[in-house]
């Protein structure tokens, strides 16, 4: 049977790869990674932590949603990973360091919003973002967004803040390298993150790039039967 490790974004939960796993079916094996096992103080020490789980595990593939695409990233740059990744939604990070240094002011402002003002409050801000509009016209939105704000608000707090993409070195080098069966796919109404599958044609020729007709950011909730078919397509394609 192959098996595929799946590691989700923030403020998710193992659940959110519930209809990529039913689509890929009975013949793979899904290893859910929570974000939360990861400790996520720090990208560099998260992506540690998933390297030794992908040590013990083996999968053939790696995939990896927003933040969880951040730490594959991290985790192939640091062990060399001979396994394709499935990048859903993922940046490689910010080069320029002004940016960075705004990006990390901006998230250690959404760490303490967390921390202010609760869980629940800023998960319907965040929800209300742009990138999110395909996912609020879902019917299981609202248990989404519930599932969300019943989480452990510090932990979110501190990984915002601690894996912010201020704070961690940028990946784009990493790409041109990734193994052959690799794919980057987002969605067609996710504006800032089609640039990026712009720049992943352009520097990463061989690496698969997906664009998703009518998603938005949460592609593995969006478009659930589409991630499995990358996935599938990157096992084929299995070194």
């Amino acid at each position: 049977m192959h098996r595929v490790t799946l590691v989700h974004g923030f403020l998710g939960a193992p659940e959110d790869w519930d209809g990529v796993a039913a689509a890929l079916g009975g013949t793979v094996r899904c290893d859910r990674v929570d974000l939360r096992s990861l400790g996520c103080g720090s990208v560099a020490a998260a992506a540690e932590r998933l390297s030794a789980h992908l040590a013990r595990e083996a999968p053939g593939v790696l995939v990896g949603y927003s933040l969880g695409g951040r730490l594959c990233l991290a985790a192939a740059a640091m062990r060399r990973l001979t396994i394709p990744l499935v990048l859903l939604s993922a940046s490689a990070g910010i080069e320029d360091a002004d940016q960075r240094d705004a990006r990390a002011r901006e998230d250690d402002a959404r760490a303490g919003a967390i921390r202010r003002d609760g869980l629940p409050a800023f998960v319907e801000r965040w929800y209300g973002m742009p990138m999110f509009a395909r996912l609020r016209t879902m019917p299981d939105f609202a248990s989404v967004r519930d599932r969300r704000a019943r989480g452990d608000g510090e932990f979110w707090a501190t990984c915002v803040a601690g894996c912010s993409p201020g704070r961690s070195a940028g990946a784009w080098g990493v790409l041109p390298s990734l193994p052959h069966g690799s794919a980057f796919a987002v969605g067609t109404e996710d504006d800032r993150y089609s640039l990026l599958a712009d720049r992943v044609e352009r520097e990463a020729t061989h690496v698969r790039v997906e664009r998703i007709a009518g998603a938005g950011h949460a592609l593995p909730i969006e478009a659930p039967e589409r991630c499995a078919a990358l996935v599938e397509h990157a096992l084929r394609n299995t070194p």
